[in-house]
C-alpha cells in the first residue's frame, strides 16, 4: 500500500478577508438577519452592525436589521414604488410602516420639486387624473393635493 506524503493532503484554507464584491448584498442580508434574530448574542450583533456599516458607509440600527436611508443616485420614482410596496406588505411592521410613510413623504416632496418639467404639463396631466375613473379616490386627493402646491 502506499502512503501519501503530507504535500498531497487537502488542508483546509480559511475564506479570503476581503469581501467579495459580488455577494455583498447577500452577504449583508445575512447581517441584517442577525439583528432581528432573537437567539444571537449582542457581540454577534454588534459584529453584523460594524460589518453593514462598513460595507454601506451608514449607519445601521439594531433590532430592525434597517439601515438608514440615503436615496442618493436613485430614481426617485423607484425608492417611492419599493416604499409604497413596504406599506402594503402584511409582514412589515407598523412602527416601520410609519418610519416609511415619513421616508415617502421626504420622497415625493422632493421629487417633485422643479425637475425639468415644463409646469404647465405637469397640471394638465394632473388634471386629466382627476376625471379618469380608472384612478383612485385616494390617489385624486393626492392630485388634488399636488395641484394646490403648484398655484
Amino acid at each position: 500500500m502506499h502512503a501519501r506524503s503530507p504535500s498531497t493532503k487537502h488542508h483546509f484554507q480559511p475564506p479570503p478577508t476581503k469581501i467579495n464584491m459580488s455577494n455583498i448584498g447577500n452577504i449583508i442580508g445575512g447581517h441584517k438577519a442577525n439583528l432581528s434574530n432573537p437567539n444571537t448574542s449582542e457581540k454577534s450583533k454588534q459584529h453584523s452592525l460594524e460589518v453593514i456599516e462598513k460595507e454601506t458607509g451608514t449607519e445601521a440600527t439594531s433590532g430592525t436589521g434597517a439601515t438608514t436611508h440615503d436615496d442618493d443616485g436613485k430614481d426617485p420614482m423607484r425608492v417611492a414604488a419599493g416604499l409604497k410596496a413596504a406599506l402594503h406588505n402584511p409582514n412589515v411592521s407598523d412602527e416601520a410602516k410609519e418610519g416609511v410613510k415619513v421616508h415617502l413623504d421626504e420622497v415625493t416632496h422632493t421629487s417633485h420639486a422643479d425637475d425639468g418639467k415644463d409646469a404647465t404639463r405637469v397640471a394638465a396631466g394632473l388634471k386629466a387624473a382627476l376625471h379618469n375613473d380608472n384612478v383612485s379616490d385616494e390617489a385624486k386627493e393626492h392630485v388634488k393635493e399636488r395641484l394646490a402646491d403648484m398655484q
